[in-house]
C-alpha cells in the first residue's frame, strides 16, 4: 500500500508529542509489511522540505494553515492508495474528503477539554465548534482512535457512528524503556509535557509534602514550554528548588535512563487520549500516580502500574505517592507486567489491517456502483 499520513507536526518537529510518536512508531513498522509511507506536515524552522528516516518519507510545506492549501496540489501530483488524516491538533484535513480520496481519520482526544489556558476564549470557541462538525465533514469515514474514552468522545459528544470506529491502542518501545537500577534514595519524575492543560504545577505541591516524609527525595522535571517560568517561580516560593532537577528538552535515550532509574512517575493532566508516557514508565518498571481523567483512567491499571485518584484531589495524589514510595518494589514488578501487554508491532499490524480493509471496501463499493 502507498500511504499518506497527514499531520500538523512531523516526528522530527521540536514540538512533537504523543500524536507524532504514534505516527513515527507505526510508520516505521508499516514498512515491514511492504507499505510505502509518506508523512505530510507543515515546515518548522531549520527543517528540510523533504527527507527519509526510518523507512518512511517526510514532506514539509507551508505553515499550519497554508499546508492545507498546498495539500490538494500534492494529492493531484502523487497517487496514494489511502490517506490518514490525523486530528491530533484539531484542525481537520478537508481536501482528501472533498477530492474523494480513500481516507481514514486518526482521533486522539477531545481538544475542548485541553484548550483553557492554551488559547484565548475566541479561538477555543472556534476549535470546539470545528470539533462538533467532524460528523458532517467525515460522515461515513473510518475513525481510528486510541482508548475507550476517546471512542466515547467520538460517538457521544461528536456524533460519529460507532460502526465506523476502531480502537488501536499505542504500543511501547521496550528496547528504549526497560527495567534499570533505581536510585539509592526515593526519586520522582515528571515527563508528561509542559503545557497548561497538563498541570505540571501540581507535582511541586505534592513533592513539597513528600519531602517531609522522605528527607532525601528528589524530583526530575523533563520538558520545556510556557509553564516552565511559573514552575521555577513556584518551586522557589515553596523552597524546594535545590531538590529539583530541571532537565528541559532531552534526548530519548537520556529520558529513558531517567525514567528507568526513578521510583515513581507523576501524571497530572486534565485529559489524555491514552497516556503514552504512563506505559513508557511502566515498561521501565516505574509506576505512576495520576488524576483519574479521560485516557489516564485506562493507562493506569489500579494496584498494578500505579494509583489513580479523584481529579483535582491533591491530598489523595500525595497519599498515593507516599504509599508507593514506602514499599516500591512490588509496584516496580507489577508495572512491568502491565507494559508487556502493549506493543508497537501489534499496533502497526492492526493499522495495516484497517487500512487494507478500507481500501478493499472502497474498491468493492466502486465495483457495485459500476
Amino acid at each position: 500500500m502507498k500511504i499518506l499520513w497527514l499531520t500538523h507536526r512531523d516526528p522530527l518537529n521540536p514540538k512533537a508529542g504523543g500524536a507524532e510518536r504514534i505516527a513515527e512508531a507505526v510508520s516505521t513498522r508499516l514498512g515491514l509489511f511492504g507499505d510505502e509511507i509518506t508523512i505530510f506536515a507543515p515546515k518548522f524552522k531549520g527543517a528540510k522540505n523533504e527527507e527519509e528516516i526510518n523507512g518512511y518519507r517526510i514532506i514539509r510545506t507551508g505553515g499550519i494553515i497554508s499546508s492545507h492549501l498546498t495539500l490538494p496540489f500534492y494529492l493531484l501530483k502523487e497517487n496514494f492508495d489511502i490517506v490518514i488524516a490525523d486530528l491530533g491538533h484539531a484542525i481537520p484535513w478537508i481536501s482528501p474528503r472533498v477530492m474523494k480520496k480513500k481516507l481514514v481519520v486518526h482521533f486522539l482526544h477531545l481538544h475542548r477539554r485541553s484548550l483553557p489556558g492554551q488559547v484565548n476564549s475566541f479561538l477555543a470557541f472556534v476549535i470546539s465548534a470545528i470539533e462538533r462538525c467532524y460528523f458532517l465533514l467525515y460522515p461515513t469515514t473510518k475513525f481510528v482512535t486510541i482508548s475507550k474514552t476517546s471512542l466515547s468522545d467520538l460517538t457521544e459528544k461528536i456524533g460519529i457512528n460507532s460502526k465506523n470506529c476502531t480502537i488501536i491502542r499505542p504500543g511501547v518501545n521496550s528496547e528504549l524503556y526497560f527495567s534499570r537500577s533505581k536510585t539509592e534514595q526515593p526519586s520522582l519524575i515528571y515527563f508528561g509535557g509542559m503545557r497548561e492543560y497538563k498541570r505540571p504545577y501540581e507535582v511541586l505541591y505534592v513533592f513539597k509534602r513528600l519531602m517531609r516524609i522522605f528527607p532525601n527525595i528528589s524530583l526530575t522535571l523533563v520538558g520545556s514550554g510556557p509553564p516552565m517560568a511559573k514552575m521555577i517561580d513556584i518551586s522557589e516560593k515553596l523552597q524546594i528548588s535545590p531538590r529539583i532537577n530541571f532537565k528541559g528538552r532531552i534526548s530519548s535515550e537520556e529520558l529513558s535512563r531517567l525514567v528507568g532509574s526513578s521510583w515513581l512517575n507523576i501524571h497530572t493532566s486534565i485529559t489524555e487520549g491514552w497516556g503514552i508516557s504512563i506505559i513508557e514508565a511502566a515498561s521501565a518498571g516505574t509506576p505512576t500516580v495520576g488524576y483519574d481523567v479521560p485516557g489516564v483512567t485506562e493507562s493506569i491499571e489500579s494496584e498494578m502500574n500505579g494509583i489513580k485518584v479523584k481529579d483535582g484531589d491533591r491530598d489523595a495524589l500525595y497519599k498515593a505517592a507516599k504509599r508507593i514510595l514506602a514499599e516500591p518494589k512490588p509496584w516496580w514488578a507489577s508495572s512491568l507486567e502491565v507494559a508487556n501487554k502493549y506493543s508497537w508491532d501489534r499496533a502497526a499490524e492492526e493499522w495495516h489491517e484497517v487500512l487494507k480493509s478500507e481500501i478493499e471496501t472502497k474498491k468493492h463499493r466502486q465495483h457495485m456502483l459500476c
